[in-house]
């Protein structure tokens, strides 16, 4: 009954936290004419990266920017700490909050200052307000920024808190884009047929199925625990066949269109540079289909060594006198993790590329196949969140079986 009702506790504080942020995602702020925004605006692309990160980026508002400053700066603070791990540990907790929310400023501010670039043309006259451009452009990014930083806020609350962590506040965004995605072509919007729609549906099923079985299997790597027979030991490193979880899809896309936004400045227009951005980082070419695809696997690549982490392993097996048979501890154990995992981020994140490749190449002869690719991808991160949280909500409950003697 007690684990019942913390759960019932930390359900009604996420559904809170959700509220607010939903209701922030659909406050205007000042400076900018809705009327003025243009419809490309709501481009297809747009959508996959306002679903990956749980923000609004068709129009200007308090959270546009969703969950993007605290995950970028999440993710670049992982990464650093598998850099110099020896410095890291030696950090107190309070120092690395403090350098986790600077990170979370510093991107916050970045991509504020994108968003309002993005929508300038919508902005309203200086004239009538009696300020310049800088006071605008600088007051519109004051608010994204603030409002960003105010979500990861949030979020460190819902993990103390709630439930589904930091992931959470981007599924309301997956469920209601993941419909608008199959409709929103790259120029123009697209009608579906009734048997597309029922093929559709069995394509998905079978999707979630192969997903669901592929993100459950692992490789196990067994260890030898001193002092106690093999044959009650069962001990092992387990690697997920999918390490990366959905986090390559949920950055691929931004690290896809960051090249573009150097086209905004009008002097590289009609140049050599200028035709390789549009040709190597186009969704309307067989080139820039690989380019993507090529992001994707190194992203799933990096995001599988982020959450595994052989160097940790290796360093607590050593610590606690484990061992892999075989192997001794230390570099040895730590580059046999590395080369275990480096064989099965091969095939998962091949997984991924398939599903986000096939129907690009496709759609580049078929404009409503193209559209699958960030279907698929919305789809397979709405099942890794959902599979986390039910995994929390299961680990809630289990804690009452659990007594001490």
């Amino acid at each position: 009954m007690k684990n019942q009702k913390e759960l019932i506790r930390r359900i009604i504080a996420s559904f809170f936290l959700l509220f607010i942020v939903e209701i922030g995602k659909h406050i205007p702020i000042p400076f900018f004419i809705s009327e003025k925004i243009p419809e490309e605006s709501t481009s297809l692309i747009l959508k996959f990266l306002a679903t990956s990160t749980g923000g609004n980026f068709t129009v200007p508002t308090l959270f546009s920017l969703g969950m993007g400053p605290y995950m970028t700066a999440l993710i670049i603070w992982t990464t650093i700490s598998m850099i110099d791990t020896e410095s890291i540990g030696n950090l107190s907790t309070k120092r690395i909050g403090y350098i986790q929310r600077c990170l979370t400023l510093l991107f916050a501010v970045l991509q504020s200052c994108a968003l309002v670039l993005k929508f300038r043309s919508s902005m309203i006259d200086q004239k009538a307000v009696g300020g310049s451009v800088v006071l605008l452009f600088l007051g519109a990014v004051l608010i994204l920024t603030a409002g960003g930083l105010f979500v990861a806020w949030l979020a460190d609350i819902n993990i103390d808190k709630g439930i589904g962590g930091q992931s959470l506040f981007i599924v309301p965004g997956l469920l209601m884009n993941i419909p608008a995605m199959l409709i929103s072509g790259q120029t123009e919007s697209v009608h579906l047929s009734q048997n597309f729609m029922i093929g559709l549906v069995i394509v998905t099923l079978i999707f979630i199925y192969l997903t669901l079985f592929l993100y459950s299997a692992e490789y196990r790597i067994n260890i030898e625990r001193t002092g106690i027979d093999s044959r009650f030991n069962n001990s092992y490193i387990p690697i997920r066949l999918l390490p990366a979880g959905a986090m390559p899809f949920m950055f691929a896309v931004t690290v896809f269109s960051m090249p573009q936004l150097l086209l905004l400045n009008e002097k590289w227009g009609d140049t050599g540079f200028s035709n390789f951005i549009t040709t190597y980082f186009s969704f309307n070419n067989v080139r820039g289909v690989f380019t993507y695809g090529l992001i994707l696997y190194v992203l799933g690549y990096g995001f599988s060594f982020i959450n595994v982490r052989p160097y940790d392993i290796a360093k607590n097996l050593k610590e606690t006198g484990d061992y892999i048979l075989n192997i001794a501890p230390g570099k040895q154990t730590e580059r046999y993790i590395l080369k275990r995992l480096s064989t099965v981020a091969l095939l998962g994140n091949s997984y991924l590329v398939i599903i986000s490749m096939i129907p690009l190449l496709i759609g580049l002869q078929n404009q409503i196949i193209s559209n699958l690719a960030f279907y698929f991808g919305s789809i397979f991160m709405l099942i890794i969140i959902l599979e986390t949280i039910t995994n929390e909500i299961r680990f809630l409950f289990s804690r009452r079986t659990y007594r001490i003697f």
